[in-house]
């Protein structure tokens, strides 16, 4: 990030030599931080106070040249700062801290919160932090102050975020101005690298300096080394991270990148740097903390993969219940649940733990929503909706009437929507917030209710109510421009399936080439659901047969199946879990694929009210890593 006069705002992408592979223009200037999916939150001082943050969509992977753009990016209101500056992620517990210059604190936000956020918390300090680095695993946080000091707050987050037990390391080098401000934290070795600027108008009085047991040590220390002196062009060194041994530190007044190759060892004093690689008004650096993708939820085809729990919206739930439970793979108890409100419809999650709904908004009618609940995929036991962490896609620019099933994409970083009361597939960025218009909008001629995107061949599948599938190839691509490339036709003994057919929720099995649909027939009729499998669904156009039937022959009669509504379908790889509305039942259906069909008995069922849409939560969810860049395993 830089922040100078002409370049505020200009957001470089470095390769591994350093030189630039792309530039974008954001809307913020200040500390930056990278979540598991590659989006960058950046907190801004631009604006009059107070500060706000603007949270860029993939910027790992950003076009040369591109600008912000609110189809995709999003501003998150931080009201009650002053000054925001540097910033650290709790990425398993989805926490955004960022350091208050001129307000004395550490504000606390959600990292799905939208433009009308307010803080989860503020820790109040004994003076200015200007940046800080928090490790997840040790729930501690290390604070750069301005008096020169470093701050050492223990069990951070689950002591509310107080600071009135913290510790004070104060780097002991004899030198009467200190003013610290980059802070880094090897979590392996235990050691600290802390930036010292000095006097901000003096460009040659910067220092580093690296502090061994920093997770024990108090008050004076001295450092294993200090690095200060005309050769090291220290002036203002403004932030720093880490690589390893290797250390790249912002330095502002002498517009530079240092890297010191191996700053845990050598000699203290006047010691050049490694490599200096010129850089206007350098303001903050971050690592690139993308991790390997697991499948999208909705591509769950691999049995060894462990699930851990069974998300399920209601619509309605029972008066003074929550609308959103977590059941036990057995469907034999309830383990976690939240309240959003609203009447909520689809249900998915991304692989940082945020919980995607779509809803219909009941103050408005006509007009739908998309909401993005903070972790609710790991965390939030007995909460409800909150402006400080979670937040709304909605109003008349997003063009939403009545949302249902979509799926999140989160190698693209897009969300896929039907809009059952305008047909159309609307999609939009997985970062996106409030009255925002879709990226782009792929109109369909029959009224849809729910799709599966698949990532690996690009093709999107659209369950339709008329009983049939609407397939876009290389739907990334093209958009679905000119129509369906094809529309599958399921059959029952050479016949399209009779009237009344309307399929709801649709599942494609990657490793089978099998679409799984599910058919509430008429909406009116609660006894004659039915589950089908398709074969050879890559292909498949017309009239296609279905290989598998679920169905007890009976409209009249829901018979050992339970299928009456089936709204709504997720797969773990051999098991099928059903939301079962009519019957208000979650049932689940164990290897489908070896299914004679039939009037077959769910192998596991829980009694819910009014079921509308189950997701699956497999366990890599919310993946926790440390700002050391070490990818610590899930407790």
């Amino acid at each position: 990030m830089h922040n100078g006069t002409d370049n505020k705002g200009q957001i470089d992408r470095l390769a591994p030599n350093l030189s630039v592979e792309a530039t974008f223009q954001s809307s913020a200037n200040e500390g930056i931080v990278l979540d598991l999916l590659g989006n960058l939150h950046a907190a801004s001082d631009i604006t009059a106070s107070p500060s706000q943050f603007q949270v860029v969509h993939r910027a790992s992977s950003r076009l040369d040249g591109a600008m912000s753009n609110l189809a995709l990016d999003r501003t998150v209101a931080a009201p009650g700062s002053a000054n925001l500056k540097g910033i650290a992620i709790a990425h398993r517990a989805g926490l955004i801290f960022a350091a208050n210059v001129g307000g004395n604190s550490i504000e606390v936000y959600g990292t799905a919160a939208g433009d009308v956020a307010t803080p989860l918390a503020s820790t109040a300090l004994p003076g200015n932090a200007w940046d800080l680095v928090y490790n997840e695993s040790q729930d501690r946080a290390f604070l750069a102050m301005t008096n020169g000091t470093v701050l050492v707050i223990d069990n951070y987050v689950a002591g509310d975020f107080s600071a009135m037990n913290a510790r004070t390391i104060t780097p002991g080098d004899g030198m009467a101005v200190s003013n610290l401000h980059g802070i880094a934290y090897r979590a392996d070795i235990d050691t600290l690298v802390v930036s010292d600027v000095g006097d901000a108008a003096v460009a040659d009085d910067g220092k580093i300096y690296v502090i061994s047991s920093a997770s024990t040590a108090q008050g004076v220390v001295t450092p294993d080394r200090t690095l200060a002196g005309p050769s090291t062009l220290l002036g203002n060194p403004v932030d720093l991270i880490l690589e390893g041994n290797r250390a790249f530190i912002a330095e502002k007044s002498n517009d530079a990148l240092l890297v010191y190759n191996n700053i845990f060892a050598g000699e203290s004093g006047d010691v050049a740097p490694s490599r200096v690689v010129d850089s206007v008004k350098p303001e903050a650096l971050v690592r690139d903390a993308t991790v390997p993708l697991g499948a999208d939820v909705s591509d769950i085809d691999d049995t060894r993969i462990a699930i851990e729990g069974v998300l399920v919206t209601s619509n309605p739930p029972l008066m003074g219940e929550p609308d959103v439970v977590v059941l036990d793979t057995d469907l034999s108890a309830i383990t976690r649940s939240f309240t959003v409100g609203g009447s909520l419809e689809s249900v998915s999650v991304n692989q940082l733990g945020d919980v995607y709904l779509t809803a219909d908004d009941a103050a408005t009618p006509s007009t739908g929503m998309l909401a993005v609940i903070n972790r609710l995929g790991v965390a939030r036991d007995g909460g409800m909706f909150s402006l400080s962490r979670d937040r709304m896609v909605s109003g008349t620019n997003t063009g939403l009437v009545s949302p249902k099933g979509f799926d999140v994409a989160d190698e693209l970083g897009l969300v896929l929507v039907t809009d059952n009361g305008d047909p159309a597939v609307k999609v939009f960025g997985a970062q996106a917030g409030g009255n925002v218009a879709p990226l782009y909008t792929t109109p369909l001629s029959v009224a849809p209710w729910d799709l599966d995107y698949d990532p690996d061949s690009d093709t999107l599948y659209v369950a339709l109510v008329n009983g049939t599938v609407a397939v876009f190839d290389d739907y990334s691509a093209d958009r679905g421009t000119g129509g369906p490339d094809r529309i599958i036709v399921p059959t029952i003994g050479g016949m399209p399936v009779a009237t009344p057919t309307n399929l709801h929720g649709i599942v494609y099995v990657a490793d089978r080439r099998a679409l799984i649909v599910s058919d509430v027939g008429s909406g009116a009729n609660g006894t004659d659901g039915k589950l089908y499998v398709i074969e050879r669904a890559d292909r498949a156009d017309g009239n296609t047969p279905v290989a598998i039937s679920i169905d007890d022959g009976d409209n009249n009669a829901v018979g050992n199946t339970q299928l009456g509504n089936p709204v709504d379908i997720a797969w773990d790889g051999a098991s099928l879990y059903v939301a079962e509305k009519s019957q208000k039942q979650v049932l689940r259906f164990d290897n489908l694929f070896d299914s004679a069909g039939g009037d077959v008995t769910p192998d596991a069922s829980f009694a819910q009210n009014n079921p509308e849409s189950v997701v699956l939560l497999p366990d890599y969810l919310a993946p926790m890593r440390d700002d050391d860049g070490l990818l610590q395993s899930n407790p």
